[in-house]
């Protein structure tokens, strides 16, 4: 354990230490001269005083410690490697605090509730989860002590997960409570409408845009010529033709709507080509474009089985859903086996501040010195 200052800057204010110096030479005891009768034709010489002398010497010390105690205030001291091995142990809301209670035997730990900014519990009133439990238990972990013993307590299934484990900079207790999961409906997303705006060449691969939306158990794909203008911003948008993109195509392709382009269509100079999809003969199907124009993916050969191959393939419906729409990654599972894993750095650990034990100082300080200055020796009274 160590001091520091925060704000070394802040020992300046010592220089006030001159000012109660100044104050009692200036108002040191004044002396009167008292006239007796049989004296009063002596002449007087009074001796001059020769060295310094100062009054109140209690009174002067106090407030020379007052100044010299604000002083410190501002240079904010702090200790560093405080030992605090105090055990915490966090609960997530959805829990009920007295069956985590019964099954953490913990009576001298300090309970926190698994949310943001890590609040007592209170039985009365639990946080409402608003963030990941992943990024909840880093975040947790960096601002314990390092020697301090941590215990989650967690429901059966967890939801929020990152794609991999969590990993700590220390090991952990993982209490897991049988707790019967939220029963939440399957979120996967309906297939996206077609809309289809193509010119004359383009129309010979309606059939199989058409073949498409039957696989996707969609609604009849919107086609129209590439003079019309795409009206649903909810559905996937086509281009079928060899003309470039209308300047309010491109004005959506910003906005991150998926465009499909045909290989007719002319790609900007500045364009970035990236190959998406190829098939099991290593033929390019499909590409992503992007350019300051925005982004969209292009066919790499027009819509027709002889130079795509792979649009009488069964599984071409489902790779190009894949494509123009992801499935969201899953972030519930069994929290028996998500326990955190140890083995990150550890987090440097902030300094504790002394600056409420100064505060208090500086006012009972005060206080005294107040008491002093208005005593009634000073006052004159007896």
């Amino acid at each position: 354990m160590s001091l520091l200052w925060l704000f070394p800057a802040g020992f300046i204010a010592l220089a006030a230490l001159l000012l109660p110096l100044l104050i009692h030479l200036a108002r040191r005891s004044e002396q009167r001269i008292i006239d007796f009768a049989a004296l009063r034709w002596l002449s007087a010489k009074p001796r001059p005083r020769r060295r310094i002398r100062f009054d109140e010497w209690p009174l002067l010390l106090l407030r020379l410690l007052l100044l010299g105690l604000l002083a410190m205030l501002l240079a904010r001291p702090a200790l560093t490697g405080v030992a605090d091995t105090q055990a915490r142990v966090a609960v997530l809301p959805s829990l009920d605090v007295a069956a985590a209670q019964a099954a953490v035997a913990a009576t001298d730990a300090q309970w926190l509730w698994l949310a943001p900014g890590f609040p007592r519990i209170d039985k009365n009133s639990a946080p409402t989860p608003s963030q990941p439990i992943a990024s909840l238990l880093r975040e947790l972990d960096a601002s314990l002590p390092a020697d301090a013993p941590l215990t989650v307590v967690v429901p059966t299934v967890l939801d929020g997960l990152d794609a991999q484990r969590v990993q700590l900079s220390r090991s952990m207790r993982w209490q897991v409570i049988e707790q019967a999961p939220a029963t939440n409906a399957a979120t996967v997303p309906p297939a996206p409408r077609l809309q289809i705006r193509h010119d004359a060449v383009g129309a010979q691969g309606l059939r199989y845009l058409n073949a498409l939306a039957s696989a996707w158990n969609t609604a009849k794909p919107d086609t129209a010529g590439d003079d019309t203008a795409f009206t649903d911003t909810q559905a996937l948008h086509v281009w079928l033709s060899a003309k470039p993109l209308p300047a309010s195509v491109r004005a959506e392709r910003r906005s991150g709507n998926t465009l499909l382009v045909d290989a007719r269509t002319p790609v900007p100079a500045d364009a970035q080509r990236t190959p998406l999809w190829r098939d099991a003969a290593g033929t390019l199907v499909l590409e992503q474009i992007s350019s300051a124009q925005g982004q969209w993916l292009r066919w790499a050969a027009p819509l027709q089985a002889s130079t795509l191959p792979v649009l009488l393939e069964a599984d071409f419906p489902a790779q190009l859903r894949a494509i123009v729409q992801p499935p969201s990654m899953p972030r519930r599972a069994l929290a028996a086996g998500m326990q955190p894993q140890a083995g990150a750095a550890a987090y440097p650990q902030a300094a504790t501040e002394l600056s409420h034990w100064l505060l208090l100082a500086i006012a009972l300080l005060f206080l005294l010195e107040r008491w002093l200055a208005s005593a009634p020796r000073r006052r004159g009274q007896p």
